[in-house]
């Protein structure tokens, strides 16, 4: 991890970040009132019971919400320029049908021609249940407003490919390459299907930052996760360490790769410095996690053994204060340049 020969310089910054963040986030929740929110009230008067309220909340919880609200924001602020309403309607309907798109994976009588189908060509028609009628509006609704929608679908297809590819995560013969490759793609091209629908051209060098970050967010996701993803069988790089320090040098190698990819793009350089800022603020919360597990190392031979771990030993809470003050110290020590 490279770290800031003054750990203040970050710090100056954080009061801007945080308004900064704190305007996205009230802009956003005003904005899901008056489209999400009333889609959803209008799905429930003919919901055949395939839509739940889990699904619900995620439309207006961390998709349809922290997906403009975060990664929305954080593309504004590389290139420079606050998101159109356009935009808006865009990412956020694009976030929001992501959770309805996942329910697809766990229709097992749900062929792959159809969801192809679903996404090349959002019909009414082609819906069979109140799920996929939703999935259709929200399709409908984002690919109106974005610049390319053919590049949107194209990506689409991408992701999907690498949601089929997921499901060799449950098999124990699927090596840890494999499964490292698959936590890059699943991360990498989710973000730049997010990206997609913003009318800034990707430049090659742009997309290849986009799929490195959101490979560590994916791995970030992974190591939060750990516990949830044990439990049900799901092998992560996170679940299959031994060691934590080496999943944290894995972490510190995309994390580094990432930054000089931000720094190759051709954005303007106090952009890509306050880009930077942002992400670091979101990836330092991996090191925190990283030094709640390896704790456990400590009672178990310096040997990473989660079949020997409780719940609470592999849960970390980013409610804590103690944790967000650890955060703000990565945060501080982090060189962005």
């Amino acid at each position: 991890m490279a770290i800031t020969k003054n750990r203040f310089g970050n710090l100056i910054y954080l009061p801007k970040l945080f308004m900064s963040l704190w305007s996205s986030i009230k802009k956003q929740k005003k904005f899901l009132k008056t489209t999400i929110v009333i889609d959803i009230e209008k799905s429930k008067l003919n919901n055949d019971n395939t839509l739940t309220d889990k699904d619900y909340s995620k439309m207006t919880g961390y998709y349809g919400f922290a997906v403009p609200a975060l990664l929305g924001e954080g593309f504004c602020i590389l290139r420079g320029r606050d998101m159109s309403e356009k935009e808006r309607y865009g990412i956020t309907y694009l976030g929001a049908l992501t959770g309805l798109f996942d329910d697809f994976f766990d229709d097992h009588n749900l062929s792959k021609k159809h969801i192809l189908e679903m996404i090349n060509k959002p019909d009414e028609e082609l819906a069979q249940n109140s799920n996929q009628k939703l999935f259709i509006k929200f399709c409908q609704i984002a690919l109106k407003n974005s610049e390319d929608a053919d590049q949107v679908k194209n990506i689409a297809f991408k992701v999907y490919d690498a949601q089929v590819a997921s499901h060799k995560q449950l098999l124990t013969e699927t090596t840890e390459e494999e499964i490292a490759k698959i936590t890059m793609d699943k991360g990498g091209l989710s973000l730049l299907f997010y990206r997609s629908v913003f009318e800034d051209d990707i430049s090659e060098n742009e997309e290849n930052m986009i799929l490195c970050l959101g490979g560590i967010g994916q791995l970030e996701n992974d190591i939060f996760d750990i516990y949830k993803d044990y439990q049900h069988g799901i092998r992560t790089l996170a679940t299959l360490t031994t060691k934590i320090n080496e999943l944290r040098q894995t972490y510190i190698s995309l994390m580094e790769e990432t930054f000089k990819l931000v720094h190759q793009t051709d954005y303007n350089p106090k952009n890509k410095r306050k880009f930077l800022r942002f992400i670091s603020l979101i990836i330092c919360r991996g090191f925190v996690c990283f030094d709640f597990l390896e704790k456990n190392e400590l009672r178990t031979n310096s040997k990473f053994s989660l079949n020997q771990y409780e719940k609470k030993d592999l849960i970390c809470d980013m409610g804590k204060l103690s944790n967000n003050i650890k955060l703000l110290k990565y945060y501080s020590k982090t060189s962005i340049y």
